[in-house]
């Protein structure tokens, strides 16, 4: 029978010996910086520091836009009359083409 708990402790001391060598290894990065004259920053914290920079610069525009009132900078789309009687008829044909449907097939479902 397969045992969890065991399974379990076996994962847990993997992952603290693994997590132990990546402390390893970022001292190593750290000290080896240190001598060439970079920075210890690996690659992985860069795209969240870009999206901090990011977040940051949109705050006032946000806060400037909550302020006015403005939710967007497109005007909405207006319909014309004409557009609108267009749209209201045709979906009386599509309904009435439907109800025509339903009725025939009532009729043939019925015989």
């Amino acid at each position: 029978m397969f045992n969890y708990k065991q399974t379990l402790e076996a994962m847990r001391k993997e992952r603290a010996s693994l997590q132990a060598e990546l402390a390893k290894f970022d001292r190593a990065i750290s000290a080896l910086a240190s001598v060439v004259g970079g920075t210890a920053a690996t690659k992985a914290k860069q795209p969240a520091k870009k999206s901090q920079q990011t977040s940051q610069a949109q705050k006032p525009q946000a806060a400037k836009m909550r302020g006015k009132g403005i939710q967007s900078s497109k005007p909405k789309a207006k319909i014309s009359a004409q557009g609108l009687l267009n749209i209201v008829e045709a979906q009386k044909k599509r309904w009435a083409r439907v109800r025509a449907a339903a009725k025939s097939k009532g009729k043939v479902s019925k015989a």
